[in-house]
């Protein structure tokens, strides 16, 4: 017997796509693979709070994991006080928090690293803002993953979509290039495609469903600010697990 393929129309939600995404990059092979063996570290921020939260049980929450954030109209940061005890952090099965330089020195190609980004272009490649005058935990680990082949894996809503070029945006910017900004000056960290594997909601839904999504719409009124349209494509029953796992998050 045929299986049975048919088409949806899906709005996920801000949160929601966020959260979709952080469910897919926990059930990536080589993310399951690090929480056993070999090192992984889960850097704070508002979608990879949901790849923790997926892989531990445990929400670290938003603003004490996210040192950086844009909120109340301003590019912020988290006071040194108000932060939590810091990235997720696994080695050889044992699961702790803290810095993530001293793991990264014992990173080996087999390894992960877990960042969210700021942009993504049209292209696939990402952008990640830096307030720190050093980097941050992105400018810490790049070079490293770089040199040692290393994984990096970008959780990153379509929401985030940019219409220029990360590479020229990041051309423009510069914390001490900017004359004025809303709240921290900031550079920008451009990431190509083939460095990274990047997860979308559209990737995520492939993971989990084995579905084909394409954007129809973004935006909305209300809570559905930020949210996306989808399309769907696949079989019968992945479409309705999909649908259900997208009510389950309201």
């Amino acid at each position: 017997m045929s299986e049975s393929y048919t088409t949806a129309l899906v709005v996920v939600r801000a949160e929601e796509g966020k959260r979709l995404i952080g469910q897919a990059v926990a059930q990536l092979p080589q993310v399951q693979r690090a929480t056993q063996q070999g090192r992984m570290v889960v850097v704070g921020g508002s979608t990879t709070r949901y790849v923790a939260q997926a892989l531990t049980g445990e929400d670290p929450g938003d603003a004490r994991f996210a040192v950086g954030w844009i909120a109340d109209g301003i590019l912020g940061e988290t006071p040194a006080q108000g932060r939590g005890p810091g990235p997720f952090i696994w080695e050889e099965g044992t699961l702790t928090r803290g810095w993530p330089m001293d793991v990264l020195s014992r990173f080996t190609a087999a390894d992960v690293y877990i960042k969210g980004a700021n942009a993504l272009d049209a292209e696939g490649h990402a952008g990640i803002l830096m307030a720190s005058p050093t980097g941050g935990t992105i400018g810490a680990a790049y070079p490293i993953l770089m040199a040692r082949g290393a994984a990096l894996i970008l959780p990153v809503s379509l929401q985030k979509m940019v219409p220029g070029s990360v590479f020229h945006t990041a051309s423009l910017l510069g914390q001490q290039r900017v004359m004025r900004s809303m709240g921290s000056p900031v550079g920008l960290l451009p990431i190509h495609r083939q460095n990274a594997t990047i997860v979308t909601e559209c990737q995520a839904l492939h993971i989990l469903h084995n579905l084909t999504a394409t954007v129809v719409s973004a935006g909305g009124v209300q809570d559905c600010c930020g949210s996306l349209s989808l399309h769907l494509y696949g079989r019968q029953v992945d479409i309705e697990a999909a649908w259900e796992r997208i009510l389950q998050m309201r």
